[in-house]
């Protein structure tokens, strides 16, 4: 048997906050591993930022957004 079908009526039957919860998790763990000069800019808490761009399913790429900020080696 598939474990599709099984996660599906899981989230379905259990309602889909789990996923939410698991999806949160994902995002801050992604925003704790950005470098440490782009975390400082952020405006409000990493758990609450994670929260809010799952919910609006937007997750925004900070690394472009904060280029100037950080200062790449080039590669030789």
């Amino acid at each position: 048997m598939s474990k599709r079908p099984i996660v599906e009526t899981f989230l379905e039957s259990e309602n889909m906050d789990y996923l939410y919860l698991l999806l949160s998790n994902l995002e801050v763990n992604r925003l704790n591993s950005l470098p440490q000069k782009v975390k400082d800019a952020f405006p409000e808490k990493i758990t609450g930022m994670a929260m809010k761009h799952v919910a609006e399913n937007n997750i925004p790429d900070y690394i472009i957004e904060h280029e100037d900020v950080l200062s790449f080696e080039e590669e030789e």
